[in-house]
């Protein structure tokens, strides 16, 4: 009996490895990984780096000033009865931006005509008396003495007479003057003014701008002055629309350079006609000088990172590599590479997000 008991726990032992083996074959199963890692791949077209005909350009700044720009002052003295324009008020030439009290103005002046009608009438008594003793004087009856003071009488006669005339004259300019006018055609920039107050002979009344036709001012170092010529045209930007971009004619040319910053003061005249443009704005600008080839990429290979610019490479085992490139000018869809890129390298155009240096690259179907 013992003997039989020895021999089944000996099978039971040998058995309960084997059934431990055979039963745990999800757990082995379970331990081995069920997906394998991939290595992304970059899809997309190439283009090849090549020479191509880029601008060259001189750039320069500066701003925006009116063709004609003024402050409109009074040119006579008195109260301010009526300042009918606004801050954005269209003008014409001639059109009222103030009137001033005229009632001493016109006092002025109708003294001044009767002074005129008195100096007249003396004249005419003069010439009278004179012509009178004309025919003694020829016949010797009148002392030639007496002759000479009636022909100084009338010569005084003439000159007092005169005198009156332009004191009239003054009246009249001094009346007018009372209302102040525009001088050309533009906008009002300001009023200076307001009804009720008292203004002397130079007191600004109010600034009228003509915004038709600008002005661009801008600083040209002396090593470039040689490039400009009359006729020129000038592109330039503003930061009050960065997004487009203006065009005017190069029209003067400074006489002599600036000895303290050793540049020269140019301008160009600019068509505004629709009122986009203001006076004063900042403008970054550029003069066409020519062409010269250089290396291009399509302009959609450059990814834009910040003041960072970077295109990818397609090498060796088409395997992309990602270079850090300084551009330039750009024509027609392309961009100029200064540094890093030689022309026949190929260049992904358009890259993804995905993009990143030593990935491997496909072109797409």
């Amino acid at each position: 009996m013992k003997t039989n008991a020895l021999v089944t726990l000996t099978v039971l032992a040998l058995g309960l490895p084997s059934c431990r083996e055979a039963g745990n074959p999800a757990e082995e199963a379970s331990a081995e990984p069920t997906l394998k890692a991939t290595t992304p791949v970059v899809e997309g077209t190439t283009e090849q780096a090549a020479l191509r005909a880029f601008p060259r350009f001189l750039r320069a700044t500066g701003q925006l000033a009116g063709h004609n720009d003024a402050i409109i002052a009074a040119d006579s003295m008195g109260r301010v009865v009526a300042a009918p324009v606004e801050r954005g008020s269209v003008v014409e030439a001639g059109d009222v931006l103030a009137t001033l009290d005229e009632r001493q103005a016109r006092l002025s002046l109708a003294e001044a005509a009767a002074s005129v009608n008195l100096a007249e009438s003396r004249l005419s008594l003069a010439r009278n008396e004179q012509e009178r003793n004309k025919p003694l004087a020829e016949q010797k009856a009148l002392a030639e003495s007496d002759y000479q003071k009636l022909l100084a009488e009338v010569a005084a006669r003439e000159a007092e007479l005169a005198a009156a005339a332009a004191r009239q004259d003054l009246a009249r300019k001094t009346l007018d003057d009372c209302t102040i006018r525009a001088v050309f055609n533009g906008v009002v920039a300001e009023r200076m003014v307001d009804p009720g107050e008292y203004v002397k002979a130079d007191s600004p009344v109010a600034r009228v701008v003509d915004l038709a036709t600008l002005r661009l001012v801008l600083n040209i170092p002396e090593t470039a002055v040689g490039a400009l010529k009359i006729g020129q045209t000038v592109e330039f930007t503003t930061p009050a629309f960065p997004e487009r971009t203006f065009k005017g004619e190069l029209k003067f040319l400074g006489a002599a350079l600036r000895e303290a910053s050793r540049d020269l003061v140019i301008e160009a005249e600019v068509d505004n006609g629709d009122g986009t443009l203001r006076p004063g704005f900042f403008c970054d600008a550029r003069i066409r000088r020519g062409e010269d080839e250089a290396i291009g990429v399509p302009e959609k290979a450059v990814r834009t990172e910040g003041s960072r610019r970077r295109v990818f490479v397609v090498g060796e085992g088409n395997v992309i590599s990602e270079r850090l490139v300084e551009v330039g000018e750009s024509r027609e869809g392309f961009i100029e590479v200064r540094r890093g890129v030689s022309a026949g390298e190929s260049v992904v155009v358009d890259p993804g997000p995905g993009a990143a240096d030593g990935l491997p690259f496909q072109p797409a179907s």
